[in-house]
């Protein structure tokens, strides 16, 4: 297993492979990952909370939803991302938490990834977005993909 220094690195470079990533290192890397996303480092953790979403084992969720809590939008957005990667129940739990987030880019990232879970409960989240967002293209895009979601 690599270290977590090598985890590091690996995730440190600009363009990433996920899916061969997430096949070379494993659900045993999900211990660095959770450390990385721990450390908050807005370059590095994004990577490692999406990477923990396309690994998808027991613990994937767990690091998912704390990348969730960062104060990094850009952490959040990664991990509205990797939820769409989860199980339908934990990936619903951050989508949810998401839809409502302070961030607009958060909130249509989660929107997204809400768009693939089979949920009613975030249907219904986003058809009051669509209604009471405070951002006219967030409220936009939200009626679009309201209509989707019950298609």
């Amino acid at each position: 297993m690599p270290t977590l220094d090598e985890v590091r690195k690996e995730l440190d470079k600009d363009e990433l492979d996920y899916p061969e990533l997430a096949l070379a290192l494993g659900p045993a890397v999900l211990p660095h990952l959770k450390t990385l996303v721990a450390e908050d480092e807005p370059r590095i953790a994004p990577k490692a909370a999406y990477l923990a979403g396309i690994i998808s084992a027991d613990a994937s969720h767990e690091i998912v939803a704390q990348a969730a809590q960062s104060r990094h939008d850009v952490v959040r957005v990664a991990a509205a991302a990797a939820a769409a990667k989860l199980p339908t129940q934990q990936a619903a739990k951050v989508a949810g938490q998401l839809l409502g987030d302070a961030d607009a880019g958060v909130r249509i990232r989660a929107m997204k990834a809400a768009a693939t879970i089979d949920e009613p409960s975030l249907a219904a989240k986003v058809k009051t977005m669509s209604e009471q967002d405070h951002d006219p293209h967030v409220r936009g895009l939200a009626a679009s993909t309201y209509q989707r979601m019950r298609q």
